[in-house]
């Protein structure tokens, strides 16, 4: 009986840590995980050395011990880490198109989700940048010194992000999407269309605008998943 109830609050232990890993708050769903497990441990040792169980009370009394700043922590997180089911579509359809996992793009689409609405670009342009110019790869640097996700170059925008005091600033995931998020919108605000702030963007000053053609045309494709369910569309 014991180990079955062990095994019964360990599923309970790992579907509770899958949910903070979705929310990005996977540290704090470990730690509450490890408590959580260490308690009924606990609870289960004292058991069996008097020769008895006190069942699922037992369990029950150790979750509500948890500690009040691990809970604090778990309440941090922000509501808008939540993805609009517009989003949760484009996730899916993300994970399909570029091979990645829908639970470690989540929290980038979270962000672009949160930064377009606060900064004024639409996040379906964020996450159209991001698919160009990384695939989706925080780490992404190349050659010319751009990096991150949105391929940022740091000495270019050193009013938006100081890399002097942190060198990794651009590789935050939320720190490079607030900064690409920024720079478009100076764009879009200095040339008066969103195909000339992506040429700028890119550095480009072909009028054929291939980059923003790129851009365009994945943004469109995000687009259609959003409404047609996540299906896969090409692109």
């Amino acid at each position: 009986m014991f180990a079955t109830r062990i095994a019964k609050y360990a599923r309970h232990a790992a579907s509770f840590m899958l949910h903070f890993a979705h929310g990005g708050l996977l540290v704090a769903g470990l730690i509450v995980t490890l408590f959580v497990a260490s308690r009924i441990a606990n609870h289960g040792v004292q058991g069996l050395s008097l020769g008895s169980f006190t069942g699922d009370a037992a369990a029950v009394a150790a979750v509500d011990e948890i500690d009040p700043d691990l809970m604090q922590v778990v309440e941090a997180a922000p509501a808008s880490a939540k993805l609009s089911p517009d989003l949760q579509r484009v996730k899916m359809y993300i994970a399909k198109r570029y091979q990645v996992s829908a639970v470690a793009v989540e929290p980038l689409i979270a962000s672009a989700q949160q930064t377009g609405r606060s900064v004024g670009v639409d996040p379906l342009l964020l996450v159209a940048v991001m698919a160009i110019e990384s695939r989706f790869n925080p780490f992404a640097e190349s050659p010319m010194g751009a990096q991150g996700l949105m391929q940022v170059i740091p000495k270019w925008h050193p009013d938006k992000v100081d890399v002097k005091s942190d060198r990794s600033a651009m590789f935050d995931p939320e720190t490079n999407i607030r900064v690409g998020a920024l720079v478009l919108k100076e764009y879009i605000q200095s040339t008066g269309s969103i195909e000339r702030a992506l040429q700028q963007y890119n550095g480009s000053s072909d009028p054929a605008a291939p980059y923003a053609s790129k851009v365009m045309a994945v943004k469109a494709a995000l687009a259609q998943a959003a409404r047609s369910g996540g299906r896969f569309v090409g692109a």
